[in-house]
């Protein structure tokens, strides 16, 4: 390569190319970003867990009190709807190892969720599947179809409790 090509590729090639640079940078933040995250103190994934829960706790209030209204108002129905599915695609990940009750934090999981991961897993699978399935019914703004998804969600969540957490 020459000289005059060398300088070519310096100044058009992706080496030194400031968008590639930026994207390079933004691209190791992510990563570290992610890397923090998954190396959060075990008390902070239980409370990062708990917070999450109340979240979705409240954003199901918010959903069924609407619908008990037969007049649901799209415009509360639908962002809570849309937060409790962004919130349940999360769960799965609110679990590390050493953050039930041998940890002596106030925990209501159950050891069981450790001990047979496999169906706990069915578990926040479903939970995000009915969390999804309520977003869209909202979306549509059919009372049966929200009502519905709202009814499975709420067995999918009772169904998870009774078996893996504490009463």
């Amino acid at each position: 390569m020459t000289k005059k090509d060398r300088k070519q590729v310096t100044n058009s090639g992706s080496r030194t190319n400031p968008g590639v640079r930026v994207a390079v940078a933004f691209a190791l933040l992510a990563g570290a970003a992610a890397a923090s995250a998954a190396t959060l103190s075990i008390a902070d994934a239980v409370s990062v867990r708990k917070a999450n829960f109340k979240e979705i706790g409240g954003a199901f209030k918010t959903v069924n009190d609407e619908l008990k209204t037969g007049a649901p108002d799209i415009n509360t129905v639908g962002p809570a709807a849309k937060d409790i599915a962004r919130r349940a695609a999360l769960v799965k990940d609110h679990f590390p190892a050493g953050s039930g009750p041998e940890s002596g934090l106030k925990t209501k999981a159950k050891a069981e969720i450790w001990s047979n991961p496999t169906e706990f897993g069915k578990y926040t699978a479903a939970l995000a599947r009915s969390a999804k399935a309520l977003d869209t019914a909202a979306r549509s703004g059919d009372l049966a179809a929200m009502t519905k998804a709202r009814d499975a969600l709420g067995k999918t969540c009772k169904g998870c409790h009774s078996q893996f957490r504490e009463k």
